[in-house]
């Protein structure tokens, strides 16, 4: 996220909002711990957590693998 220059001192004004429908929570309902393999890097999401990440994480083969079989869903 991007910040622009503010001529008011500490106050930042952002350059985007955020689409509340593009952001989902991703939840491992499986007893494994999964180590994800994503562009940015190794996310791992143990068994039983949660985490809250972008529509766009299920494009990636690994996660609809894991979604398509149940061990991951959308909430």
């Amino acid at each position: 996220m991007a910040a622009k220059p503010s001529s008011q001192g500490s106050a930042q004004a952002y350059t985007w909002k955020k689409n509340s429908e593009d952001i989902i929570v991703l939840a491992n309902r499986s007893a494994k711990n999964f180590i994800l393999e994503l562009p940015t890097g190794r996310c791992r999401l143990d068994a039983g957590r949660r985490m809250r990440t972008l529509r766009s994480i299920l494009q990636y083969p690994q996660i609809q693998a894991l979604v398509s079989e149940g061990s991951l869903t959308i909430e």
